[in-house]
């Protein structure tokens, strides 16, 4: 017999409950039979950390165990596997399509999971961190526009190779905190026609990747570089991949220096930057993101430090997870809040490292593979 602690997916509202409900001292809080009918019910009793023995052999749980995924560890692995294509100077390119597609399923699994990662994860080279999450930024974005998959596909693979030409320059200037010099700022201007060239030597010609890549610093006003071409011939994939490109950059951290926080951010790309950004795209960044995406940390009104783990219908109010408590204890089994009203209302984003040692992927449970692709209702 096994001890599980009580998810969503083991209860059906309405429904008889299969087994009996135990604290932790093994204390029976509701009996085998009991009927829970609201969504409150039972999200209380998961805050409380409540269990059940479950009769299950090593077979089933080896089966269960693939059924179900980790979208936030699962993005995180992925993104290692990515940088490890570069170990070796040549990499495939087919490689970078096979990761770009599973971004996407990743994505369908738990968008909010997915995005995280962009706030949390920071293993491993900064370049290649940087382009696999300026991909996963512009895949919900493309989504939430309807784009045909198999081109968002290859807008990934754009944003995944769009540095290819000053990799080893970006990670200098990770740990550089002086300005750039005049040959640095050159090889800045020049880098996006030196990775499609690139591309090109190695047989790549999809138009949609490589007009991502060459357009990637342009923009709808007309600034940018290196080319400033008209307005009409950026396309929606690279003035996504572009917003994502900026977005990521101000959240990453340097060597000398924490990142932008998410909700500043937010303020200078859909402020300062409007100019530069279609409105088609600065809509689909505020339900897809908002101020406070997943991987936020915020002080909420009542004193204590959460989590933003789900965005919901409005993205000023998101699903947070409370780690911390007003008096400043650390909180065993992180209650739910949905982050409004007087109370849990959202004061402002602070830094994640606020909080030390921290699961975060206990925070995005896993996923059923046959469950619904776009989960929450404000997901996609």
């Amino acid at each position: 017999m096994a001890k599980v602690r009580l998810e969503h997916r083991h209860v059906i509202l309405g429904e008889p409950l299969q087994f009996d409900l135990v604290d932790e001292r093994g204390r029976t809080w509701l009996k085998y039979g009991y009927v829970i009918q609201s969504e409150g019910q039972l999200d209380r009793l998961i805050d409380r950390g409540v269990f059940f023995e479950e009769m299950i052999d090593e077979s089933q749980r080896q089966q269960r165990e693939k059924e179900n995924v980790s979208v936030f560890l699962g993005i995180g692995e992925l993104a290692g596997e990515f940088q490890q294509l570069f170990d070796h100077g040549r990499f495939s390119y087919g490689e970078v399509l096979r990761v770009a597609e599973l971004i996407q399923e990743l994505c369908e699994l738990d968008g909010d999971a997915a995005l995280a990662n962009i706030q949390l994860y920071r293993s491993g080279r900064y370049s290649l961190r940087h382009s696999f999450h300026t991909a996963l930024l512009a895949e919900m974005l493309l989504r939430h526009l309807d784009r045909p998959r198999e081109v968002r596909c290859h807008a990934l693979a754009g944003a995944l190779t769009m540095n290819i030409g000053m990799l080893e320059l970006q990670d200098l200037l990770y740990q550089q905190n002086v300005p750039l010099t005049l040959e640095q700022k050159r090889d800045v201007i020049a880098h996006p026609q030196m990775a499609v060239e690139s591309l090109r030597r190695q047989g790549v010609d999809h138009p949609v990747w490589i007009e991502v890549v060459e357009h990637h610093h342009e923009m709808i006003d007309g600034s940018g570089y290196p080319k400033r071409p008209p307005m009409n011939v950026l396309s929606v994939e690279s003035q996504a991949v572009s917003m994502a490109d900026r977005f990521c950059a101000m959240v990453s951290e340097r060597k000398h220096r924490s990142g932008t926080l998410s909700s500043m951010a937010a303020q200078n790309l859909l402020g300062r930057q409007a100019a530069t950004i279609a409105p088609v795209l600065a809509n689909a960044f505020k339900k897809e993101v908002g101020s406070y995406p997943p991987g936020t940390m915020v002080a909420l009104a009542n004193g204590e430090v959460a989590m933003v783990i789900r965005r919901l219908l409005n993205p000023e109010q998101p699903l947070v997870r409370s780690l911390r408590s007003p008096s400043g204890i650390r909180y065993a089994a992180p209650p739910k809040r949905v982050a409004g009203g007087p109370v849990f209302a959202i004061k402002e984003a602070v830094d994640a490292q606020v909080i030390k040692d921290c699961d975060w992927a206990s925070l995005w449970p896993r996923v059923e593979l046959e469950e619904s692709k776009d989960g929450e209702a404000g997901a996609a």
